[in-house]
């Protein structure tokens, strides 16, 4: 009898194995790009109402002879210098304190890194080659970002739902707080897949917005952000 038992959880066992599915590389690199999202809109997403106001100057600025800014006397500020700062310190602390969501544009349609990231794996992840997949490579391909939970204050809104128009989505009037457009290229892993580079943008305005370059990680059976460095800004 316990051979026989023995012997049809073996046969379970195979059939169970038999029937899984395998992960595909696009799955995959889907599921990665699932994990790491909220961490992703943390790292390149601002509140454009903190940083567009910069604080007011407290005291006199000093310039050499041939008109070059040298420094601030903070020395000789003005009760009028000190009382625009502290105004500007409780404008910053109710925009900290204001609990809407930000509206970010988002443009779910992924493509394909266009730089060539062998020599970011080499020297960022010591000596690390690129992962090449033998399946039938899609170039791009639409993310359900939509039931992701996301941090912090930002909630996304598709692209597609603002003007088409570059310049008209930037004037247009809109019944939320309208933060910018992010948008993210596919994952680039290494050989092992346990290191990845995607490269990230947010769009703050027509001439406002800054470019990253994504370094992200697997420890402890967990996508993380290595780091996130700038590559342009605007």
């Amino acid at each position: 009898m316990k051979r026989i038992i023995k012997l049809i959880f073996i046969i379970v066992v195979i059939l169970f194995s038999s029937c899984e599915k395998k992960v595909t590389d696009l799955e995959f690199e889907k599921n990665v790009m699932t994990e790491i999202f909220p961490s992703l809109i943390d790292s390149t997403c601002i509140d454009m109402r903190i940083f567009s106001e910069p604080p007011p100057i407290v005291g006199e600025i000093i310039y050499d002879n041939e008109g070059n800014y040298i420094r601030v006397d903070s020395t000789k500020g003005t009760n009028e210098q000190k009382q625009k700062l502290l105004d500007w310190k409780n404008h910053i602390k109710n925009i900290e304190k204001d609990t809407s969501k930000i509206i970010i544009g988002f443009d779910p349609l992924i493509r394909d890194n266009s730089r060539d990231l062998k020599e970011d794996f080499k020297t960022h992840f010591k000596n690390s080659k690129i992962f090449l997949s033998k399946e039938k490579k899609e170039t791009e391909y639409v993310f359900d970002f939509k039931n992701i939970k996301l941090n912090n204050k930002f909630r996304l809104k598709d692209i597609a739902l603002f003007p088409k128009d570059n310049k008209a989505i930037w004037k247009a009037k809109y019944d939320f707080i309208f933060g910018g457009v992010v948008s993210f290229s596919r994952i680039q892993f290494n050989k092992n897949r346990q290191f990845g580079i995607l490269d990230g943008g947010f769009v703050c305005g027509r001439h406002c917005g800054q470019g990253f370059r994504i370094y992200i990680k697997k420890v402890n059976n967990k996508w993380i952000i290595d780091e996130v460095e700038g590559t342009w800004v605007a």
